[in-house]
């Protein structure tokens, strides 16, 4: 089922926490197929670190709860923080269990260990997580 619909309203706690990556959850909240925006909330184990990444389009992300270490420096909850175009995240960490909600406006480019791109995340990407 397509998340871009006429509701305006989500339960999220009616959806199943989803894997995103090693020590990483989801659920897909929205997903637009014409803007290519995205948005995820996702919940971190204490201790887990994002894959490298660059931001092919803007984003922002909102803690609700824990703390987010990256290049901006320290989220923690009630911090607002936005990604512009072009930002690179060589090591992002969460030091305790984290919640956030994440909007991206495009894709990410995903970095291996030699810093080569090995997969884009985008809402292609998000749908089919959503239909999993």
């Amino acid at each position: 089922m397509p998340l871009e619909t006429d509701e305006l309203l989500i339960n999220s706690d009616d959806m199943p926490w989803k894997p995103m990556g090693e020590g990483a959850w989801g659920k897909v909240l929205r997903v637009c197929a014409t803007t290519g925006a995205w948005t995820v909330l996702f919940k971190q184990e204490a201790g887990s670190v994002a894959a490298p990444h660059k931001h092919l389009a803007p984003a922002e992300f909102f803690v609700l709860q824990g703390c987010i270490e990256y290049r901006g420096g320290v989220a923690k909850a009630g911090h607002f923080g936005r990604e512009p175009l072009g930002a690179v995240h060589e090591r992002t960490s969460f030091p305790e269990e984290t919640l956030y909600l994440f909007t991206s406006y495009g894709p990410l480019a995903m970095y291996g260990p030699e810093g080569h791109i090995v997969g884009v995340t985008d809402a292609a990407v998000m749908q089919a997580i959503s239909e999993s």
